[in-house]
């Protein structure tokens, strides 16, 4: 109890007496800004860019072709992959600090970032999701952890856009080991079966929101599941694909 009334106090009244007082700062390399995804000018322009990604799963393509060979051979059960960056520093720096030392201010950032690519590049002349889905965590892990990183991020994403944000449709049912240090092989089978739903999603189109695509064994299981619940669209946004 007296935790949530001083959280409350500190959103209210000493979190806005600071930010006046002591500017906010870049979250890179600490040079004051007034930036709204909080990088300044410098350190946004040295951010890493994805050039020539396949359309399907955002994997690089090393060729002129539209659609890489892996998504052309088993094409996965999400339509299109959007990924804010490749997996590289200082990206990796922002999703760590999100993730292991609970610096929700990072998700803030990458959901500004998002919001700029999404309006100025990716939607420009084809209509928005119907809904924004964050991958679910298990709750263990959700209790662990404290919050999920996917669903801080796709908060300033919906308000922007005033999309709904679907956080109860999708349950994650299977506590799985962290993908990170498996092969992919074991990602596959460490995932299989992880998600269950109730919901009628039918004629629904989604954009499935996570931080990091890897192998994308976690998208498509959970995407599988989904298109057996009736969406008819679904896209990856996920901040970064590792290449």
């Amino acid at each position: 109890m007296f935790l949530d009334k001083f959280i409350m106090l500190y959103s209210h009244l000493i979190q806005p007496i600071t930010l006046t007082l002591l500017p906010p700062c870049c979250l890179l390399c600490g040079t004051s800004t007034r930036n709204p995804h909080s990088l300044c000018s410098d350190c946004y322009k040295d951010l890493p860019i994805s050039t020539q990604n396949c359309p399907r799963c955002a994997q690089k393509l090393h060729s002129t072709s539209a659609t890489c060979g892996a998504c052309l051979n088993h094409p996965p059960p999400f339509d299109e992959t959007h990924a804010l960056f490749p997996y590289q520093a200082p990206i990796t720096q922002l999703i760590t600090k999100l993730k292991f030392q609970h610096q929700l201010s990072h998700a803030k950032a990458l959901g500004t970032l998002f919001c700029a690519r999404i309006q100025e590049h990716w939607y420009q002349s084809k209509p928005l999701p119907d809904l924004l889905l964050p991958v679910p965590l298990h709750p263990a892990r959700l209790q662990a952890r404290g919050f999920n990183q996917a669903v801080e991020i796709a908060k300033p994403i919906a308000k922007h856009f005033a999309i709904p944000l679907d956080l109860t449709g999708v349950r994650r049912i299977k506590p799985t080991a962290a993908q990170s240090g498996l092969s992919a092989r074991q990602r596959k089978q460490n995932v299989a079966h992880a998600f269950a739903s109730n919901e009628d999603y039918t004629d629904r189109s989604l954009a499935v929101i996570d931080d990091v695509m890897t192998t994308g064994h976690t998208l498509r299981e959970l995407c599988q599941l989904l298109k057996k619940k009736g969406a008819k669209h679904l896209t990856i946004w996920c901040v970064a694909r590792n290449e």
